[in-house]
C-alpha cells in the first residue's frame, strides 16, 4: 500500500510582510492540502503557531483584522512599530525629515538605557493577542520556531515548552523586541541566522517541503540618508543571501509579492493576505503535483541542490 509523503510548510520571516502566510494558508486550506508540520520563524513563527493550534486560516484572518484594525490595546507593541515608517519617500518635505530624524534618535536613546525599543510585556500582548497559552506539544499540528541563541550564534529549533514563549523568542527582532532567556539561553529572531528555515522542516521529518518567503528583494534604489539607514540596509542584505539557500531547498516556493512592504507596516492587513491567497493559488496545481508525484520533483529538487553546490565551488 502506497504512504502518503510527509509534507511540511516553512513560513519565513519578514515583520508585516508575514501576514501573507494567512493568505497562503487560506489557499492551501481550501484545496484540502494535508500539512503534516509546519516549521516558522519571526513572523513566521508568530503565524504558524496561531494556526497549528487552530487550523482555521478564516478565522485567524478575522482576528488579524480585530486586533490591528483596532483602537483596543491588543498588539499596541505591533501597532507602535507601524508608526515608526523611516524608508518612506513618498513624504520627503522638511517636515517629514525631521519627524523621520527624531524616531532615530529616540530609538538610539533608548536603545542605551534598554535592551529594545518594546517591553518584554508589550511583546507578551501583542504575541497573546494571536497565539493560545498551551504548550508546543500540544499544538494540532506538529510545530516549531526556529530562534537563535545570542551568546553562542547557534539555531534553536523550539519543539516543546511554552507555545508564547517560543514565539516571542523567534520574533524578537534585536534592537526593537526584547532577548527572551530559555533554557540558559539568551534567544533572539531565527530570521537573524535562517530566514527560510525549509532545512529545518526537512530535518523534522518532512519528505516534501513547501516554503513560502516573504523576505525583501534587493531594491538598487534605496534611500540611504544616515547610519542607521545603511545598518539597515546591510542588515536586509545580509537576510536575503541567507535567505538563498532556504529557496533552493524548498520543493515549491511561494513568493507573496510584499517585497516591498515596510517589515513594520501592520496596518495595511488585508492586502497583505490577499498578496498570500494570489501566489498560493498560483503554485496550486504545482503543488498538488508534486503530492501525487512526489518522486519526479524529489529528482528535480536534488538537480537544483547539486547545480547549488557547483556554483558555491
Amino acid at each position: 500500500m502506497r504512504t502518503r509523503k510527509k509534507l511540511g510548510l516553512t513560513l519565513g520571516g519578514g515583520g508585516a510582510r508575514g501576514l501573507a502566510h494567512i493568505g497562503v494558508l487560506k489557499v492551501l486550506e481550501s484545496n484540502d492540502i494535508p500539512i503534516d508540520m509546519i516549521v516558522g520563524t519571526s513572523i513566521g513563527a508568530l503565524v504558524g503557531a496561531a494556526y497549528a493550534t487552530n487550523p482555521d486560516a478564516g478565522t485567524l484572518k478575522q482576528r488579524v483584522l480585530e486586533v490591528l484594525g483596532s483602537e483596543v490595546d491588543n498588539a499596541k507593541g505591533l501597532k507602535l512599530l507601524g508608526r515608526m515608517q523611516w524608508d518612506d519617500s513618498t513624504k520627503n518635505d522638511w517636515l517629514n525629515r525631521m519627524y523621520r530624524f527624531a524616531q532615530k534618535e529616540i530609538f538610539l536613546s533608548l536603545a542605551m538605557f534598554r535592551n529594545a525599543l518594546l517591553s518584554v510585556k508589550d511583546m507578551r500582548d501583542s504575541v497573546e493577542a494571536f497565539v493560545a497559552d498551551i504548550n508546543i506539544e500540544h499544538t494540532t499540528i506538529p510545530f516549531t520556531a526556529l530562534a537563535v541563541d545570542l551568546f553562542t550564534g547557534e539555531q534553536i529549533a523550539l519543539k516543546r515548552g511554552q507555545l508564547i514563549e517560543a514565539v516571542m523568542a523567534s520574533c524578537s527582532v534585536p534592537g526593537f523586541m526584547p532577548p527572551i532567556p530559555w533554557n540558559g539561553k539568551l534567544l533572539v529572531d531565527g530570521g537573524v541566522a535562517n530566514p527560510l528555515p525549509a532545512n529545518l522542516a526537512r530535518a523534522m521529518g518532512a519528505d516534501l517541503v513547501i516554503a513560502v518567503d516573504v523576505g525583501l528583494s534587493i531594491n538598487p534604489s534605496a534611500s540611504i540618508k544616515d547610519g542607521i539607514d545603511a545598518i539597515t540596509r546591510a542588515t536586509e542584505i545580509m537576510g536575503y543571501h541567507l535567505s538563498l539557500r532556504g529557496r533552493e531547498t524548498a520543493d515549491i516556493l511561494i513568493e507573496p509579492a510584499v517585497r516591498q512592504v515596510n517589515w513594520a507596516n501592520f496596518m495595511n492587513c488585508e492586502e497583505l493576505i490577499q498578496q498570500g491567497e494570489i501566489a498560493a493559488q498560483s503554485q496550486i496545481a504545482n503543488i498538488k503535483n508534486l503530492i501525487a508525484h512526489p518522486f519526479r520533483r524529489k529528482l528535480i529538487t536534488w538537480t537544483k541542490r547539486f547545480r547549488w553546490v557547483e556554483k558555491e565551488r
